[in-house]
């Protein structure tokens, strides 16, 4: 069977129903990306570039607003849910390249889920001591059920979540004002690199803070559960890339200002760490919040994969017989 073009998939299949709009894709985006880089990827960031965290955000985020961008532009001309394999097939029309393009978006989103799964035994470990391995294979199987239940079930599932975790990450901001306070005497120490050493570190710390942006690239693989996609979707991507790089900086700022370095580098659940200083309970319930998170950025992966995996079949780009 010959590949057939991205603009017009095979009449026989029924299409997809419209049912996403402007509210839910930014809550799908939202929980995407804040699930990954605020609640779990602070410490690694740290672990790489040391105070210079919040450079290490803004000079990822650089990166990450072209990249949105161009996703913006794509989308409104192509939206289709095969996403990333779409456009190359569109651009180079080789199926060999479609099906690699395919095949690696769907790999990243089976390790992003993967690893924000163990993210989430970190933090469930607050609460009930939780096997990693039985842990994982519990909320992959579970999600899945959700992601199979249907795309409006799933996105409200994913507004509710995005919902505590925003309200979570507010929390955090009104309960560290103090930390927040040292900013005028810390802001060199936390925003200019003096050294070859340091921009290297920051640098590294970018590279692993980039990850926490691609939410984008969840997004456009709904492109056809969408309302008037190529009016929405450039609307939710700058509107989720602005709002995800202001929280980034902002909690990056609290936690490294909060917490002793070392604490942070090394800390499984940073978000809970800033908040004990304060008060356990806190702690605790902040924690019971980043379950919630971590959770939405799995679902959204699980999300994201399906519709790679089913809008290359549709246009005959994968054969599965």
């Amino acid at each position: 069977m010959s590949p057939e073009s991205p603009e017009s998939p095979s009449s026989a299949s029924p299409a997809l129903s419209r049912r996403i709009g402007l509210f839910q894709l930014v809550f799908y985006g939202l929980g995407t990306v804040l699930g990954a880089g605020i609640y779990v990827l602070v410490g690694k960031v740290a672990l790489s570039a040391g105070m210079l965290v919040p450079v290490a955000f803004l000079v990822a985020a650089l990166v990450a607003w072209v990249t949105a961008l161009s996703y913006s532009q794509l989308v409104a001309l192509l939206p289709l849910s095969a996403g990333e394999a779409a456009y190359v097939d569109a651009a180079f029309g080789k199926a060999w390249l479609t099906k690699l393009v395919g095949a690696l978006v769907i790999f990243t989103g089976i390790v992003s889920a993967g690893t924000l799964s163990v993210g989430f035994i970190g933090y469930l470990n607050e609460f009930v001591p939780v096997s990693r391995p039985v842990g994982v294979m519990l909320v992959l199987g579970l999600l899945g059920v959700v992601a199979c239940w249907g795309i409006r079930q799933a996105v409200w599932v994913l507004v509710l979540m995005t919902s505590l975790e925003l309200g979570g990450l507010l929390w955090i901001i009104a309960w560290s004002g103090d930390a927040l306070a040292q900013l005028p005497q810390q802001a060199a120490t936390l925003f200019v690199p003096t050294s070859l050493t340091q921009w290297l570190a920051v640098m590294s710390g970018a590279f692993l803070a980039f990850y926490a942006f691609i939410g984008f690239e969840d997004m456009v693989n709904v492109a056809e559960e969408v309302v008037r996609p190529e009016r929405t979707m450039p609307r939710a991507i700058l509107i989720v890339i602005i709002t995800s790089t202001l929280l980034y900086i902002l909690v990056a700022m609290i936690a490294v200002l909060a917490l002793p370095l070392d604490v942070i580098q090394h800390s499984d659940a940073p978000m809970s760490d800033v908040l004990r200083i304060h008060s356990p309970d806190a702690a605790r319930w902040i924690a019971a919040i980043s379950v919630m998170a971590i959770l939405n950025g799995v679902l959204a992966q699980i999300i994201m994969a399906a519709r790679v995996l089913y809008g290359m079949a549709e246009r005959a780009v994968l054969e599965l017989a």
